[in-house]
């Protein structure tokens, strides 16, 4: 970037210039939101398969803050097309749904399952015979 109206290009064959918001990822808006959706659905993966451990969940937490701040400066300082508007209110819903999918992610790596204290739900009471019994053939004629 030698001289001032020089622009710096995001990836060959790419023409948007990439603003100096995101000069840290060297993306324009269109690159940066597309690759921040595609991280979003891989770590989604991860924690919906429990594959991602307590640390890795960490590092996604870090990621989804630090793109949801370099978004709200691009927001705030440039003046975006609809379309850039859209992708833009796209990515945020996918960090927004990462975040809470990170939030509502168990601790363990081991699906919880709740067992229900002894004695605190009483035992059914099992009758012999009861298919056989008279007085319940009317609801046995209504199933």
């Amino acid at each position: 970037m030698g001289k001032p109206n020089e622009y710096r290009v995001c990836i060959p064959r790419c023409k948007l210039r990439v603003p100096t918001e995101l000069d840290s990822v060297g993306l324009c808006v269109y690159h940066f939101t597309w690759s921040v959706e595609e991280a979003c659905g891989e770590m989604h993966r991860q924690v919906a398969l429990r594959t991602a451990t307590a640390q890795r969940r960490a590092e996604m937490a870090t990621y989804v803050s630090e793109c949801a701040l370099l978004l709200a400066r691009v927001t705030s300082n440039l003046c975006l097309s609809d379309d850039l508007k859209r992708r833009i209110l796209c990515t945020f819903l996918s960090l927004m749904n990462l975040r809470g999918t990170l939030e509502r992610a168990p601790s363990g790596h081991a699906p919880e399952i709740r067992v229900p204290a002894p004695g605190l739900f009483p035992t059914p009471a099992v009758v012999p015979g009861w298919h056989n019994s008279e007085s319940n053939a009317n609801i046995r004629s209504q199933v």
